[in-house]
């Protein structure tokens, strides 16, 4: 059934985050996943040197497509914002925001391994890649463009 198969994929993301949890214990795991509905869920980490720039890390999951995302996310609007001004006329190797007052993150990347084709482990070790990619990206771009 349906919620078979919903449970099954949120029980996968629990693992995921667990699992980077263990692997990565310079970020902070920022509580539990959270479920909206069908369309997305997602869980949160951070760390000291991203908090001080009010960002946070999102790893998604998108159901309708069965992928994960990786986003850099503000802690609120008004530093999506500021972060969208100067990135917009960048050449930015991720996927930069079209809309900081509507979408959720800044940047973000979506992740090659699926669930339907993948080991976990695969998917575990590209999101851990990619966190690592995504950040040492927006840190650099900072130092460049922070005046």
């Amino acid at each position: 059934t349906i919620q078979k198969c919903y449970r099954q994929v949120i029980q996968l993301i629990k693992y995921v985050s667990s699992e980077l949890e263990n692997e990565m214990p310079e970020y902070t795991f920022m509580g539990r996943v959270v479920e909206n509905h069908m369309d997305f869920s997602y869980f949160q980490i951070t760390r000291e040197c991203l908090k001080e720039q009010g960002l946070k890390i999102q790893i998604v999951f998108i159901h309708a497509t069965c992928e994960f995302e990786v986003w850099i996310s503000g802690y609120n609007r008004e530093i999506q914002c500021n972060y969208y001004k100067k990135l917009c006329d960048s050449e930015c190797p991720f996927q930069i925001c079209s809309d900081p007052q509507k979408n959720d993150f800044i940047i973000k990347t979506v992740i090659k391994n699926k669930i339907t084709a993948s080991k976990p482990e695969a998917i575990i070790a590209e999101i851990k890649i990619t966190i690592l990619e995504l950040e040492k990206y927006i840190q650099n771009f900072q130092k460049e463009n922070w005046n």
